[in-house]
């Protein structure tokens, strides 16, 4: 009984605290330092848990390498409870932004990169945001779809992956409006390509003198867009394959097949070697652009063009002076080119003319990668090393690892790094193209593991340690003459600690054991969820507020899910300039609350000759049932504070609050700063109650009927809808695994004399059956209307819209029964 009470004490502990690895009963290796490759960034702890450690001859890449995990961390954003992480492109939001700040066109680099925590659940809910929730995947093109799929390769989830289906089928339909079918080939913009100021719009400002159409350029068959929609139909039919649905899998890889074939027919340039731009307007011939971009060189890494004939002449000009080839290359456009520009002309961020971009070399790497295991290149591996190199290069400033939006091409310069803004830049991969193409961890979703390292001839030693691979935790070690890790010489293969493999080639297939752990942690119910978290801004709940802020911060920013510990960009509370001694930070839920801890990140930059540090001593309140105010914790001091680090405070109680304080006590000519407060719970997956005022609201708001509602003790509601209102609920989640429809029960009060209506979508998905519903009065009082859901296996989102102009509807809850 005492053990079991141990174990049930802690897993509740575990599930009120920031999610860990739910591998982490599983033991890898030590044969690296842990901790002097880490030892200068924040959030040291996540990194430990979290990332596979490296260990080579190159102290250039590798030192690039582990600021590059630091920086990804910084861009891991916690939405909601429901939806969980996203991961954003500019470390503040920005106002063009979707839904959450999210931005689909590096999301396929940023699903690359991420696939390497062995926390899956960061990009299994970022995944989910595109193929379920409201992230736009049409604002820019994108591989998110083939992302998704080669995810899987890492992590071996076929579950998850399958469960995502139907919103690849979404996804790829969301397209048709850019489909030529006369050519067999996509057409966009290049601005929503993701390249502005590209050799489209100088051409056609020089046919048109339209200079304004040099930034967004003319619709334009690009081989970038249509390379994506390639990879994006075979990574749809080769999930339909794996989930036995051959016909779906048979159409996509027609589709695939034949947009391929109109590339090699429209875009591959015979006399220029190359895959170039066709402009759409004004051009029924489909004469091709006169240039090379980068984007040309894109298709090889989803491989199209493999075959000597198209990619021995195209990566010839990746090292060819007058082709992409400088010191801080490759370059956006060939040198060659009339319309290059090594110089920005403007202080606009972006001119993919001539400027290096860390987006487009992260394709270019895969691409020669691809090229040299095709054996069909004549790509040697110094050659992709000296890539690989040139990046590590570029990623710094001040002689310090840093990545911004652009950089010139000859100079050693950031050409697009605004203040508070542009920095550490999350629009590109590098550590994916480390292990899988330095190191040569190839991804299968079969159970053998490829090593094939792309590494000079001269190098003696590399170690790759604790990667996640298949519920595993791999090490591959070479040594070869044996003296550097002891392990005696050759290449050596670690699953789980356990050594499974040693052999003199760098090369190997060798067998995976079979593994008992999840994967990823898409479907996993067990993940805690944030409750503290406020992804709408300030004013909406829940709500922050504290009793002295410094002028420049902002009691928000400890609850709006961005967590970094920088000086700049900011994003934090303080009370720097306070006249107390002591300073409270508040946060108040729209509905009382069940919790036993917090998590404070605390901001501290005395050693950065600031004077902001942990607090000397802190106190932890909470309502009680009369709404008055009660303790909960007390640390005095506290001295078991972790500057630029999570500290997880349990209390000696659980407690239903509606709100929680944090009054922390200044340290002598010293003040406090918090850059996120969080609030782990277990997630319900009992009640099958999914409460309106938890939801994210659109041009809605939180209202309180005591006397109406009864659903939470505060009588909290969503209130006055009117049209073009919506609550999105998310994490609805379905332990049928998506059998069919789930009956459900919407909550809601008319006080008007006519019925609303709303459209009910589920996962993104308008114009299933039954997507709307009458809510007719009821004079103020609550009652429950029937839905039909369509749901998928695991968590879901369905969003509830007010179509008609009523402003007297209220909404409770949702009951999936």
């Amino acid at each position: 009984m005492i053990l079991f009470f141990c174990l049930l004490y802690a897993a509740v502990a575990l599930a009120q605290q920031p999610p860990t690895p739910t591998d982490d009963t599983v033991l890898g290796t030590d044969f690296l330092d842990h901790d002097s490759p880490i030892s200068s960034y924040f959030g040291k702890e996540f990194l430990k848990q979290n990332i596979p450690y490296i260990d080579i001859p190159d102290a250039n890449i590798e030192e690039v390498y582990y600021y590059r995990w630091s920086t990804l961390v910084d861009h891991l954003r916690y939405t909601t409870a429901g939806s969980g992480y996203i991961l954003t492109e500019f470390i503040q939001p920005v106002g063009y932004a979707e839904e959450y700040n999210t931005i689909d066109a590096a999301a396929g680099h940023q699903i690359d990169e991420a696939r390497w925590l062995r926390s899956g659940f960061y990009a299994g809910d970022y995944i989910q945001i595109y193929t379920r929730g409201p992230g736009n995947t049409t604002q820019y093109t994108n591989w998110i779809t083939d992302a998704a799929y080669r995810r899987a390769h890492v992590n071996g989830d076929v579950e998850f992956l399958t469960s995502q289906l139907d919103g690849f089928v979404r996804m790829w339909d969301e397209w048709d409006f850019v489909f030529d079918s006369d050519v067999g080939l996509y057409y966009y913009t290049p601005v929503y390509d993701a390249q502005e100021y590209s050799l489209p719009g100088y051409v056609e400002a020089a046919e048109t003198s339209n200079s304004s159409v040099q930034l967004p350029g003319p619709n334009t068959y690009r081989p970038s867009h249509n390379a994506y929609m390639v990879a994006n139909a075979r990574a749809v039919a080769e999930t339909a394959k794996i989930a036995g649905h051959n016909t779906l899998a048979a159409n996509f890889t027609l589709l695939a097949d034949t947009v391929e074939t109109a590339m090699y027919e429209h875009l591959w340039s015979a006399d220029q070697n190359f895959f170039v731009d066709v402009i759409r307007p004004g051009n029924p011939n489909l004469a091709q652009l006169q240039g090379r971009e980068e984007v040309g060189l894109f298709p090889f890494r989803f491989g199209i063009g493999l075959e000597e004939e198209y990619c021995a002449p195209s990566s010839q000009e990746l090292f060819n002076p007058d082709g992409f080839y400088t010191e801080y290359g490759p370059t956006t456009l060939e040198v060659r080119s009339q319309y290059y520009d090594a110089i920005k002309p403007s202080s606009y961020c972006c001119y993919w003319n001539g400027q290096s971009w860390p987006f487009s070399t992260a394709h270019v790497l895969k691409s020669l990668a691809a090229m040299h295991r095709s054996d069909s290149c004549s790509v040697v591996a110094e050659q992709y090393y000296q890539y690989l190199s040139i990046y590590a290069t570029t990623q710094h400033k001040d002689g310090k690892p840093y990545v911004a939006e652009s950089h010139y091409p000859d100079l050693d310069s950031w050409s697009a790094d605004s203040f508070n803004h542009s920095e550490h830049y999350d629009h590109s991969t590098n550590n994916d193209d480390v292990i899988t193409g330095l190191l040569g961890l190839v991804p299968r979703l079969d159970g053998i593991l490829q090593i094939s390292p792309i590494i000079p001839s001269n190098w003696t030693y590399f170690a790759l340690e604790n990667a996640p691979y298949h519920g595993h935790l791999l090490t591959i070690l070479y040594d070869l003459d044996g003296t550097r890790y002891g392990e005696g010489s050759g290449l050596h293969v670690f699953v789980n600690g356990q050594r499974i493999h040693t052999g003199p080639d760098l090369q190997a297939e060798v067998q995976l054991p079979e593994s008992n752990i999840e994967g990823g942690n898409g479907i996993n119910d067990t993940v805690p969820v944030n409750i503290a978290a406020n992804v709408l801004g300030s004013g909406a709940y829940p709500l922050a507020d504290a009793t002295f802020t410094f002028t420049l911060d902002d009691p928000y920013k400890s609850i709006d899910g961005y967590l970094f510990y920088y000086s700049e960009p900011d994003n934090r509370w303080t009370n720097y300039g306070s006249p107390n001694a002591n300073d409270t930070l508040k946060i108040t839920f729209p509905r009382p609350r069940t919790f036993s801890s917090v998590t404070l990140g605390i901001y501290s930059d005395v050693a950065r000759n600031g004077t902001v540090d942990c607090p000397q001593a802190i106190e932890i309140y909470g309502s009680d049932q009369t709404n008055g105010s009660v303790l909960l914790a007390k640390l005095d001091p506290f001295d078991t504070c972790m500057p630029n680090e999570l500290n997880t405070i349990f209390f000696d109680q659980t407690v239903e609050s509606s709100f929680i304080a944090v009054n922390m006590y200044n340290k002598a000519d010293l003040f406090v700063g918090v850059c996120e407060l969080q609030v782990w719970v277990p997630p319900d997956r009992t009640t099958g109650v999914y409460y309106a005022v938890d939801a994210v609201l659109t041009s809605a708001e939180v209202v309180f009927s005591p006397t109406e509602a009864n659903a939470t003790a505060n009588g909290a509601v969503v209130g006055y809808l009117e049209d073009g209102n919506s609550v999105l609920f998310s994490g609805i989640y379905d332990h049928g695994k998506g059998t069919g429809p789930r009956e459900a029960l919407l909550s809601y009060a008319n006080s008007g004399d006519s019925a609303a209506v709303a459209e009910i979508v589920v996962n993104s998905s308008p114009g299933v059956a039954n997507n709307t519903v009458s809510l007719p009065p009821t004079g103020g009082s609550f009652t429950t209307v029937p839905l039909q859901l369509d749901l998928l296996p695991g968590s879901n989102f369905v969003n509830v819209m007010v179509q008609s102009g009523y402003d007297a509807v209220d909404l409770e809850f949702l009951h999936v029964i």
